[in-house]
């Protein structure tokens, strides 16, 4: 397990340092807390208030990842289902409604690509060459 927020990283953290960084969650500057099962496998806290919480969880794959849905968690609950995720209890994410969030690729605009700005470069040449006579 890997704790991480914007700037610090605790591996294989205890419960007083779970409890103590999901607090020091401001809204402000630190925002976001993750404890890391594997590279693709997280529970994540974002703070947008210091009573506010949302979550978010990944299962393995990019296609099975969840947010928290209604409203904002307070703290007591969000360090509560943190500790649970950490100790691999089954029904850490029981007293949670989540929602899937889809995983939508991104669409890259064909003057992004390769081709793209080998087309305009020949365009451009081209018009150089109008111009010029």
């Amino acid at each position: 397990m890997t704790l991480t927020t914007h700037d610090t990283r605790f591996d294989d953290p205890d419960a007083a340092t779970i409890a103590k960084v999901l607090a020091s969650l401001d809204g402000d500057r630190n925002v976001v807390a993750t404890l890391e099962r594997a590279e693709a496998a997280y529970l994540q806290a974002e703070c947008s208030h210091p009573t506010a919480f949302v979550l978010e969880y990944q299962d393995g794959v990019i296609e099975r990842r969840y947010r928290s849905r209604g409203a904002a968690l307070p703290l007591g609950p969000v360090t509560d289902i943190f500790l649970a995720y950490a100790r691999s209890d089954a029904g850490w994410n029981h007293d949670v409604e989540w929602e899937h969030v889809p995983y939508v690729p991104a669409k890259i605009p064909w003057f992004s690509t390769w081709w793209g700005y080998v087309v305009l470069l020949i365009a451009v040449a081209l018009l150089i060459r109008w111009w010029r006579g």
